[in-house]
């Protein structure tokens, strides 16, 4: 049974209709849509739009209020005047931003730029539900086509067992022919279970993915028409991260370069204290004052040259991590076709042998009929008709699977 949790079915093209019935697009859809991780999108969204809310604060005028008062030791004469020893000033300052190079848009443009990676690597991990909920979907669709079978299986058992028991009252059996059929039949009870168990334990995990109710009566659906996604390229959200990591790299080179451009100001102040700008006049009064200011850091200028190799360097390593997981994709995709037209030819020699052993047990129904074998040798070709059935569906379902992953790791877009 350890093979049933590697398997896997593509995405069915089947709408999700009715309430009881479950395809695997629907499935997939549901999860995403359920699962805690996809909380973390808003957040990542607010926490973005308080930080570029910042940044547009920046261009607001900054109001400051100052207060002081100081008494001087030591203070001159002039004159025959002696002016106070005690001073006070208080004021309201206002300075407004004119121009700064671009550095407030291109921080903005950085913190936007945030944001979107953020976003685009939840959706890479996000991305893995799809491996988790398809195996529980194709383990689910498995194990009630092991269970049909067990049950064809057990009816077939107690047909024959009702004929081998009439023929040992009428002598032509013997005792050991009626208890091999007793003890597979047994056997197939225990069979049976287990695999109800397992079915039950995968309802209520599917359960907890789509926050749906499954059970018995929900339909799930298979499709044995699908498809590779056609053409070489690759979709993959990874691809969005590498992109995103490479304009964040741009965009704090920008933000650098706007360091090293002058930055202008106008300003003034609106005061009520002694002394003001006449030092002369020693008595209380409002005063005021405007003011340019032209700031230009050029020792900035320094280290821009490294900073850009910087950038440039930093730039081509995500070049060489992109291109590895490209050459890595690819490679899983050239196994994953191998694959998948390997099993369409041992599909197609599935239902031959199938064939083959279904009239093989026909024979050997008959001949246990008329008590010219045993039941050990009966039950060794319905054994082998049960398992070339199902070994069919164990196809199917890796096939599907084949394709699914095939499709995953070229770009699934509408998950």
């Amino acid at each position: 049974m350890k093979q049933l949790t590697l398997l896997l079915l593509t995405i069915s093209t089947l709408s999700f209709g009715q309430s009881n019935t479950l395809t695997l697009d629907s499935c997939l859809q549901m999860a995403k849509r359920n699962y805690p991780l996809i909380k973390q999108n808003n957040l990542i969204t607010e926490n973005e739009k308080n930080a570029v809310s910042n940044d547009n604060k920046s261009w607001l005028p900054k109001l400051a209020f100052i207060g002081n008062a100081t008494y001087q030791s030591e203070v001159i004469s002039f004159a025959g005047t002696t002016f106070p020893h005690d001073s006070y000033l208080t004021a309201v300052q206002l300075e407004q931003n004119v121009f700064d190079g671009g550095q407030i848009h291109q921080q903005k443009k950085l913190d936007k730029l945030g944001g979107e990676g953020a976003l685009q690597q939840n959706e890479v991990e996000l991305y893995k539900l799809i491996d988790r909920i398809a195996q529980l979907y194709s383990t689910i669709l498995l194990n009630r086509e092991n269970l049909k079978i067990l049950t064809i299986y057990k009816n077939d058992l107690n047909n024959k067992k009702s004929i081998v028991a009439e023929s040992f009252k009428n002598g032509s059996a013997l005792q050991s022919d009626v208890d091999v059929l007793d003890a597979e039949e047994l056997k197939t009870d225990q069979n049976i279970e287990e695999a109800k168990e397992t079915i039950q334990a995968n309802y209520k995990t599917l359960t907890l993915f789509i926050n749906k109710p499954v059970d018995d009566n929900t339909e799930f659906f298979t499709s044995t028409g699908m498809n590779t996604a056609p053409g070489d390229d690759i979709t993959r959200p990874e691809l969005k991260v590498f992109a995103t990591q490479r304009a964040i790299w741009d965009a704090r080179h920008k933000l650098n370069n706007s360091y090293a451009l002058p930055k202008l100001t106008i300003g003034g102040q609106y005061a009520y204290g002694r002394p003001g700008p006449n030092f002369l006049n020693q008595d209380l009064r409002f005063f005021g004052q405007a003011n340019v200011n032209l700031k230009w850091n050029i020792a900035s200028l320094y280290s821009l040259n490294n900073e850009k190799q910087t950038v440039s360097i930093n730039k081509k390593m995500i070049d060489v991590q992109q291109e590895v997981f490209e050459f890595n994709t690819k490679s899983n995709m050239l196994s994953q076709t191998a694959q998948i037209n390997a099993l369409k030819s041992i599909i197609e020699k599935d239902r031959l042998i199938i064939e083959k052993r279904h009239n093989i047990s026909l024979t050997v129904s008959k001949q246990l009929e008329n008590g010219s074998i045993t039941s050990t040798d009966y039950l060794k070709e319905l054994n082998a008709e049960m398992q070339a059935t199902l070994n069919q569906k164990l196809h199917e379902v890796k096939l599907m699977y084949a394709i699914l992953s095939f499709n995953t790791s070229k770009g699934i877009n509408n998950f």
